[in-house]
């Protein structure tokens, strides 16, 4: 990891690549809910593969 990337990720929120929720409000809290989780769950996703692949190249 270069130092460009090392600062991107310490001092940006750019690097992450799962676009930011929006919420729906046309929809019912069930639907809402549902598309949170989905959300959450993409992001973790994304930043527990991200940690992985950064501890494999230390």
């Amino acid at each position: 990891m270069n130092s460009h990337d090392k600062k991107l990720i310490l001092e940006t929120y750019k690097w992450i690549k799962v676009k930011r929720y929006k919420d729906d409000e046309s929809l019912s809290w069930e639907e809402r809910y549902k598309n949170l989780e989905k959300h959450h769950i993409e992001e973790t996703s994304f930043l527990i593969d991200k940690i992985r692949e950064i501890v494999k190249n230390v």
